[in-house]
């Protein structure tokens, strides 16, 4: 007798895919550049993991098994964007450069190095790492899920200046963390 494995459950399907879009919409497009290429390419795993739901439910780690799949299909994208590059005359030598050193960061980032307190840690660090208002601004917004509105009637201070302190916090993270920059999902 044959014991077959259980299938994702289209609720299950959907509570995944509402957790991860974003998150690896963001992901992608810190590597494929366009919006629109990213959200095709998450689109394509999340039909692939709907196509094959059965072989799915045997992988532990979503987190993981989805980024994972996600990165390699930006590698599939950039290496095809490399190629065509070739042929394109009008693609100039910046931009292949770009394609190429990102093509090389996604291939050599292994998000399975770092455990989840690894990850939290170095995020942890580089929010502490922040001015004090900008950090209590930015944790507000981004940690507690507070609005601009929210956050400035609680701090005092107009909607703007958050706006201008998250935009501050952001630059600043994208620095510190530039070494880690498929970490930056998780945050903005």
């Amino acid at each position: 007798m044959k014991i077959r494995q259980p299938d994702i459950e289209k609720d299950e399907y959907g509570k995944i895919y509402v957790a991860y879009f974003s998150r690896l919409v963001r992901f992608s497009q810190t590597y494929v550049m366009s919006r629109c290429e990213a959200e095709n390419i998450v689109q394509d795993v999340f039909l692939y993991l709907w196509e094959n739901k059965t072989t799915f439910a045997a992988f532990g780690n979503i987190n993981a098994y989805l980024f994972t799949m996600v990165k390699n299909r930006c590698i599939d994208f950039l290496r095809n964007q490399l190629k065509t590059s070739g042929r394109n005359i009008a693609l100039s030598d910046i931009r292949e450069k770009e394609l190429e050193l990102k093509l090389y960061s996604l291939q050599e980032f292994n998000e399975r190095a770092l455990s989840n307190v690894e990850i939290e840690t170095i995020i942890r660090k580089a929010i502490d790492s922040l001015p004090e208002r900008c950090r209590e601004i930015f944790v507000l917004s981004r940690l507690q899920g507070l609005r601009h509105k929210e956050i400035a009637e609680r701090l005092a201070i107009t909607p703007h200046t958050v706006e201008r302190q998250i935009q501050i916090a952001l630059k600043k993270l994208r620095v510190v963390l530039k070494d880690y920059a498929p970490l930056l999902v998780f945050i903005i």
